[in-house]
């Protein structure tokens, strides 16, 4: 009788660890994120779309265009709709990364920059004070405010040569000083 029970318990674990792998997931790049839907570019160049209606938001979090996320999804019965049960973020985009002090220290005179995630902007070491950032790309665009009144602004523009946790280069567009910048806060 013991040696029953041990084997239909053992039986069990194992038809639950097979069902938990049992999903199919894919991989790719977020190209469009809604509240209700993601679509991602797999590696192979298809499009995706997956649905996030209903899904548990601790498993299925937000997405943002540029992240590399891997999906486990269901079929739904009518044969068509995907549906998330579970998203991982492999590699965050640039706007996850971009929010937040930075500190460039490479020359005697240090420049911070302090990117918002609204998109506000703020600088110090800086000849003008900034007004916001947007993100096209690897092209960071800064928008700067040369006088008040009347207001007159200008973009800096900046390629994204290298961003991570910890680090951020920015060089000019059109020439100028590369500005390497280190995470703050």
């Amino acid at each position: 009788m013991k040696r029953v029970l041990v084997a239909i318990i053992l039986c069990m674990f194992a038809c639950a660890a097979c069902r938990q792998n049992s999903l199919p997931a894919l991989e790719g790049r977020v190209v469009d994120a809604t509240i209700y839907s993601v679509t991602v570019e797999t590696p192979a160049g298809d499009s995706v779309a997956v649905s996030t209606l209903g899904t548990n938001p601790m498993l299925v979090p937000g997405v943002l265009p540029g992240d590399e996320v891997r999906i486990w999804y269901e079929l739904l019965p009518d044969g068509q709709t995907l549906r998330a049960r579970e998203l991982d973020i492999i590699s965050p985009s640039a706007f996850r990364l971009l929010p937040g002090i930075w500190r460039d220290c490479t020359e005697a005179d240090e420049v911070g920059l302090v990117l918002a995630e609204d998109g506000s902007a703020r600088a110090t070491g800086l000849p003008e004070p900034l007004q916001d950032w947007s993100l096209d790309g690897d092209l960071l665009a800064l928008t700067a405010v040369e006088n008040e009144d009347p207001k007159i602004t200008k973009t800096l523009l900046y390629r994204i040569d290298r961003l991570d946790v910890d680090s951020l280069v920015a060089v000019p567009v059109g020439g100028g000083r590369t500005l390497a910048f280190s995470r703050q806060q």
